[in-house]
């Protein structure tokens, strides 16, 4: 089978996104600049100039969070292939995983939530959240980690939702199998 692979880097953070923030950062700065010349220049004395501020600061929040959003948003992407599920995606703090496929005991994908619950061999699990894709990426994802995981004969469970905690679904898992 293939390997599938999304870079996400242009995904989460495009330079569209970066060009309306800076437009809103300029807007609030802008905003800023009138407050500042509105009592001497227009002669609007009931303005304070002190409400300057909270515009800059608004403006200068918005500029900070483009800035991130640049330096931050690179090498994101998700790969599925033949020896590995390996991703590396978030919000704010984005960090890297890797699973081989020969340490995955089985799968539990549910079918209401874009998420997939990993079992490893060594009693632990880790659930991918897929809710920060859009709808086609995380079901073509699922699609594909389902197919590889029947081709590998890695044990598949499909629920209909992930419980809320790890420990009630070892309960759930318990009372099924026996």
């Amino acid at each position: 089978m293939e390997q599938l692979y999304y870079n996400l880097s242009e995904d989460q953070f495009t330079n569209e996104r970066r060009i309306l923030l800076q437009i809103l950062a300029a807007l609030f700065y802008l905003g800023s600049v009138y407050v500042l010349i509105a009592k001497p220049v227009f002669g609007h004395r009931n303005m304070p100039q002190i409400l300057a501020i909270p515009p800059f600061f608004i403006g200068l929040v918005i500029t900070g969070f483009t800035i991130w959003g640049r330096l931050q948003r690179k090498d994101l992407f998700f790969l599925v292939d033949y020896g590995k599920i390996e991703f590396r995606f978030g919000i704010f703090r984005a960090k890297r995983h890797s699973f081989k496929w020969s340490k995955i005991s089985s799968l539990v994908m549910p079918l209401t939530q874009r998420k997939i619950q990993l079992n490893l061999n060594d009693g632990s699990s880790f659930v991918i959240n897929l809710a920060y894709f859009k709808q086609q990426k995380s079901t073509s994802i699922k699609n594909h980690i389902y197919k590889l995981a029947i081709e590998k004969e890695i044990e598949t469970t499909v629920v209909k939702m992930l419980p809320a905690s790890e420990f009630h679904y070892e309960n759930i898992m318990k009372k099924i199998r026996g």
